[in-house]
């Protein structure tokens, strides 16, 4: 008999571990799509765009969208230059160099970019980026990236100290739904080595 009692405890609490796992998924998945929906590029010294994968030499569907989100910042006078992040990943160039070739030939003038070919994640996207920054005088950053990504890249750059706004629009080159259940679990491991 105890042990009945103790067997229906257990699953008790179990199912209100997951109830509220779940609730916390939930909460967490609105409040990125939320996030990304309502955020607003605000005028600034730069806007940053945070790479993604490159096919061969060219920019891969998503990193194009990102590119043509920051060629239209730039062109209506957002920020006078532009910081392309991202290492060499799957392609035969690094994400920045894509990016700076796909944006030349829009007509972005090569003075106008800083190249940034050190960073493997968004983390690192932002930290080096902010060198940049600091070395050229700059105070103030437009994120672009997926609106999905959005949350997390913001929460990101105020960890570091950074003055930004951003911008990203719907994707029509992946899934949302799964990158958003993505940022979920990204964003709880970042949040939780704040405490490490």
């Amino acid at each position: 008999m105890q042990g009945k009692k103790l067997a229906r405890q257990a699953l008790k609490y179990i199912a209100i571990g997951l109830a509220a796992v779940f609730a916390y998924l939930s909460w967490q998945y609105f409040s990125i799509e939320r996030f990304g929906k309502r955020i607003q590029p605000e005028k600034a010294d730069v806007i940053i765009v945070l790479g993604a994968q490159v096919w061969g030499y060219e920019p891969s569907p998503s990193l194009r969208e990102r590119c043509d989100w920051a060629y239209e910042l730039y062109s209506q006078g957002y920020a006078p230059k532009l910081i392309l992040s991202g290492a060499h990943g799957a392609g035969h160039i690094s994400e920045a160099e894509a990016m700076r070739r796909y944006l030349e030939r829009k007509g972005v003038p090569a003075d106008a970019m800083y190249l940034e070919e050190r960073s493997h994640s968004t983390r690192t996207n932002l930290e080096y980026s902010k060198e940049i920054m600091e070395r050229e005088g700059m105070k103030t950053a437009i994120l672009v990236t997926n609106r999905f990504h959005q949350k997390r890249a913001q929460m990101l750059a105020g960890q570091l100290g950074m003055h930004t706004s951003g911008y990203g629009a719907k994707s029509y080159a992946l899934f949302e739904p799964y990158w958003v259940l993505r940022e979920v679990l990204a964003i709880t491991k970042d949040g939780m080595r704040i405490w490490e």
